[in-house]
């Protein structure tokens, strides 16, 4: 096995497998690592949105005054939304079996503290920074349309709404198996990818990074030229094995969603706002189910467990009551839940970080050929890859030939069912060590009702197959799987049995909207 790289990329998440992929495209021997599996972490608690950008220019109307002491937050968001218009066009060009289209409303007037003018000017802005690449297909709708609208007209007041805008949205039906689609182009790539492998020691030598690796109870060394570290939201702790006067440039900000069943006339629509508080709310559709959301506070990624607290599952459903008071949401309506620690750059007086997205070279902190990816987004992932080779190239050079990275993410046969040869393939070809690894970000079943409980014996039992497990492992396999899935995601239904096991019926397109 190979020691000597040109690049060490440590994390697995989607950052550090576009990195990798980049890297390895462009001529670099590169070494990615992850502690636990790819998309163990953040990259499997995101919202599943392509985002358009919109987001920001809710944030924006949220902020209210804030902006104005703070015009640069302004041009953050203008140049965030432009990144991702161009991002969404491309991934829904070159990987269209990885995302589902889904119609999204904002309605304005009334109470929702938004106006016409607002939406126009956004949509407006929104055109002109990409949105000719793939556009969001706006639509307003008039007060007459949109207060009996089946979506709009369950809102509080909605007999006050002066209309609402309809635009299209993109839904990543897996992020995590977009991770490991990302890993194995760069391994098709020349990438040298090793999942369940600790960094335990790094240290700058004579010859670049000497880094230290724990796998299976076994430690190697390796050597690096460079080092991006793209952990996310644990970037910090890792910088920290290496150097005590290195800046801590990450922020964390948990986030929390939880998965209902609302009334069929939602099915298959989105819908934001803007809460009191000036926070964002919104419904996303999954299948014939939503997940709404979010609940966020200031975390820290080490010390955080990545599970919902009942005050924050009250806090959701206080929003969703809010906005939908008929609904009368309570917890026993929650079929489950999820939380991740979103990284964010850090920033003065931002307790929750800031929305800034950006390489940082700590090269004037004794650290030379070291990056570090702060603020990284799932939805822009590819531009931070190559901007990630932009800032290698500044200090190495590739020691192969380069080629153009492959973007083509395609479904495989049978990824959305567990069958002896899915089993199989995320374990010979896609690294997966146990059931989380196959379940949760190989197969397309884990997101399921029922958390993907029910297919969970027959995948132990290919599984044992291929891995060589006798039954007590097996057993084992299975209780970890079942322990994790209980703790990690709270289920209502999952632990009394009522779900159903199959993965959500994803409509191909929603209804259509007027």
């Amino acid at each position: 096995m190979n020691s000597d790289f040109d690049v060490l990329v440590i994390g697995g998440g989607i950052i550090g497998a576009t990195a990798g992929h980049h890297a390895a495209s462009a001529g670099y021997d590169t070494l990615l690592v992850e502690q636990d599996d790819y998309a163990s972490a953040t990259s499997s608690r995101t919202s599943r949105m392509q985002n358009c950008g919109f987001m920001y220019f809710m944030d924006l109307h949220g902020a209210g005054s804030q902006v104005l002491r703070d015009p640069r937050r302004i041009v953050s968001s203008l140049e965030l939304a432009r990144r991702a218009m161009r991002e969404r066009a491309d991934f829904v060009r070159s990987s269209p079996d990885r995302v589902r289209r889904c119609e999204f409303y904002v309605p304005y007037g009334g109470t929702t503290g938004i106006t016409g003018w607002q939406m126009r000017a956004a949509t407006m802005a929104m055109r002109l920074l990409g949105g000719a690449g793939l556009s969001l297909e706006p639509a307003f709708l008039s007060a007459g349309e949109a207060r009996v609208h089946p979506l709009l007209r369950m809102i509080a007041s909605s007999g006050e709404l002066q209309g609402a805008l309809r635009y299209v949205e993109y839904q990543y039906v897996s992020p995590e198996r977009i991770v490991v689609d990302t890993i194995v182009r760069g391994r098709e790539a020349g990438l040298d990818a090793r999942n369940h492998t600790r960094l335990v020691g790094l240290r700058r030598g004579a010859a670049g990074w000497e880094a230290t690796l724990e796998h299976g109870g076994t430690t190697s060394a390796i050597t690096a030229r460079a080092v991006i570290n793209a952990a996310g939201a644990w970037v910090d702790d890792i910088t920290g094995l290496a150097s005590n006067r290195a800046p801590r440039l990450n922020t964390g900000a948990k986030g929390v969603n939880l998965l209902v069943r609302l009334p069929a006339a939602a099915r298959g629509l989105g819908f934001e706002a803007v809460t009191a508080r000036g926070t964002p709310f919104y419904l996303f559709p999954w299948g014939e189910l939503h997940y709404i959301g979010p609940a966020d506070t200031a975390a820290d990624a080490a010390t955080t467990e990545f599970r919902a607290t009942d005050r924050e599952i009250a806090e959701i459903l206080s929003d969703a009551n809010h906005f939908f008071p008929d609904l009368n949401l309570t917890a026993s309506d929650v079929l489950y839940s999820w939380a991740g620690v979103r990284p964010r750059t850090a920033g003065a007086n931002a307790p929750m970080g800031t929305f800034e997205v950006r390489e940082h070279d700590l090269s004037d902190h004794g650290m030379p050929g070291f990056i570090v990816f702060t603020g990284g987004l799932f939805m822009t992932h590819r531009d931070a890859g190559r901007r990630l080779v932009r800032a290698l190239g500044r200090h190495i050079a590739p020691s192969r030939p380069s080629r153009t990275p492959d973007y083509t993410l395609t479904s495989q046969a049978d990824e959305d069912r567990v069958t002896a040869l899915s089993v199989r393939r995320a374990i010979v070809d896609e690294q997966a060590r146990d059931l989380s690894d196959i379940l949760r970000r190989r197969l397309l079943v884990a997101w399921s009702d029922d958390l993907g409980l029910g297919v969970a014996e027959e995948a132990s039992r290919h599984a044992a197959d291929v891995l060589g497990w006798d039954e007590a492992e097996r057993e084992a396999q299975l209780a970890a799987y079942r322990a994790g899935i209980e703790r990690s995601f709270r289920p209502r239904a999952a632990a009394s049995g009522e779900a159903d096991p199959r993965p959500p019926n994803f409509p191909e397109s929603p209804p259509s909207g007027p």
